[in-house]
């Protein structure tokens, strides 16, 4: 049996690159384009998995695999890409950050990456492809090499294709809540792209994350309280009893010092987090602020109850400790 020589160029170029390669890659290191044809036989022990991008080795592809083997095809022919020349982006980024609306990174049928316009790469196979409108944004360089767009840019990425105005209500708020991404820069990506504000999608997003809506239930919420006549609440304000932190409910009433709080296990991060949540609403209770409290079936369902209970408090406040409360809204 031979044994590769652990000094051979083409092994080290496997080992460095997940056994991902191009053919010019191949050929720069001296392979002749016969012995690549040998290798890609059926049954051989390479295999061709996308225009000229070459794994060195049988079977499937890893997830990390289907990512390198993504950029190599996009990247420009016959060269190595400059840094951020080609980027990761779209739901590839999102779910690969965790995003619980993205879903798991294995999961994904597609890689999704960022060219520049000019590039005359099309899709194919699992990859799709998106070009920047403009110049390409800066990405930066994962720990494993791999260069990706950041979720702010892959949020305004997919933004045209999800017309599923919940899912992507739900991104954002997660990139947000989640720390992913500043406020101010998602809504300056999602802005960016000319006549953003004609997609439902993005125009609904950006309201919601402007008034201070940390998730898709609070976006809901939103809408439902707005249908009713309600005046438009503070979303997650901080509050302050006698200059000290007292909590961040879900929404908040100055004028009448009345609180909404929306108790969902679905859409904490943390089983914790719903338990502070439980608390908070506790909190606000024992200073003596009057709380109102729905589930997001409740409010999808059968919002009656619960908006004439906060209808009736907000005109008739303020209530409880008013003028010991100040607040800042939400960041």
């Amino acid at each position: 049996m031979t044994r590769a020589n652990p000094l051979d160029p083409v092994a080290l170029l496997g080992a460095d690159q997940q056994h991902i390669a191009t053919r010019a890659q191949l050929r720069r290191l001296g392979v002749p384009s016969g012995t690549i044809a040998h290798r890609l036989r059926p049954g051989g022990p390479w295999q061709q998995v996308l225009p000229r991008v070459i794994c060195l080795q049988n079977g499937r592809l890893t997830t990390h695999q289907r990512l390198r083997a993504a950029l190599a095809y996009a990247s420009p022919k016959g060269r190595q890409p400059q840094p951020g020349e080609v980027l990761l982006t779209g739901f590839t980024v999102l779910a690969e950050a965790g995003l619980p609306s993205a879903g798991h990174p294995a999961d994904l049928a597609e890689v999704e990456v960022l060219i520049p316009t000019q590039r005359r790469v099309g899709d194919r196979e699992f990859v799709r492809v998106h070009r920047a409108s403009g110049a390409m944004p800066g990405g930066f360089q994962r720990d494993d090499g791999l260069w990706s767009a950041t979720v702010a840019r892959a949020l305004a990425d997919v933004a045209p294709q999800e017309t599923g105005q919940r899912r992507f209500r739900a991104l954002c708020a997660e990139a947000v809540q989640r720390r992913h991404c500043e406020l101010d820069e998602l809504i300056d990506q999602l802005l960016a792209r000319p006549g953003a504000l004609a997609l439902p999608q993005v125009a609904r997003a950006v309201e919601d994350l402007t008034a201070g809506a940390r998730s898709v239930v609070e976006g809901e919420a939103r809408e439902v309280l707005a249908h009713a006549g309600l005046p438009e609440p503070l979303w997650n304000p901080v509050l302050f009893l006698d200059g000290r932190f007292l909590a961040v409910p879900d929404a908040y009433w100055p004028h009448a010092c009345v609180a909404l709080e929306i108790d969902s296990r679905a859409y904490h991060l943390r089983p914790s987090d719903h338990e502070r949540g439980l608390a908070r609403a506790n909190r606000l209770t024992a200073a003596g602020l009057p709380v109102v409290r729905a589930t997001p079936v409740q409010l999808r369902r059968d919002p009656a109850p619960a908006l004439h209970e906060l209808t009736a408090l907000v005109t008739t406040g303020p209530h409880g400790p008013h003028g010991r409360i100040s607040w800042r809204r939400a960041r």
